[in-house]
């Protein structure tokens, strides 16, 4: 008889680590597009370039060459975040694995998506910006998706900002 009892299972850790501001803004641009032009998507270098550059809806504004786009993607796919697609015609395409990457539901990535593309935000800010992808009611549906994210750690490095800031 065998008494001997294997310790309980720790949790896998994250599969999520921190990124530099250009792979934030192309993350971003990944799941802001899927959400809200799915017909657009997956998303070739160009586009995805395009994107990032854009003067609306982002925050800082930059302008980004395809080069720096194209490393930043190749960055992300090698820690799991972005997969390249085969099969969509002579153009490479592009998805992100962020549901997976970073252990979230919709909502939840429909907010990281905009804390991303913009940086910190007020909360109401970021629910009219995030209900552009995910339905999110009220603040009060925001704070609570905001605690679900809390214990997976990335939470606390996009804070959104006080109505004051």
């Amino acid at each position: 008889m065998n008494d001997s009892t294997s310790p309980a299972p720790q949790p896998a850790a994250p599969r999520w680590q921190p990124i530099n501001p250009i792979d934030r803004r192309v993350a971003g641009v990944l799941v802001e597009k899927a959400k809200t032009v799915p017909s657009a998507y997956p998303m070739s270098l160009n586009a995805i370039a395009t994107a990032a550059n854009q003067k609306n809806n982002r925050f800082p504004v930059v302008q980004l060459e395809p080069e720096q786009v194209e490393e930043s993607l190749e960055r992300l796919r090698l820690l799991g975040a972005v997969g390249l697609i085969q099969g969509y015609g002579r153009v490479a395409k592009y998805r992100h694995y962020l549901y997976e990457w970073l252990g979230v539901d919709k909502v939840e990535l429909a907010v990281m998506a905009e804390l991303l593309l913009r940086g910190a935000q007020t909360e109401g800010e970021l629910r009219t910006r995030a209900a552009r992808m995910e339905p999110i009611l009220d603040l009060a549906a925001l704070r609570r998706s905001s605690r679900r994210s809390a214990p997976k750690g990335w939470s606390s490095r996009f804070r959104p900002r006080d109505a004051d800031t």
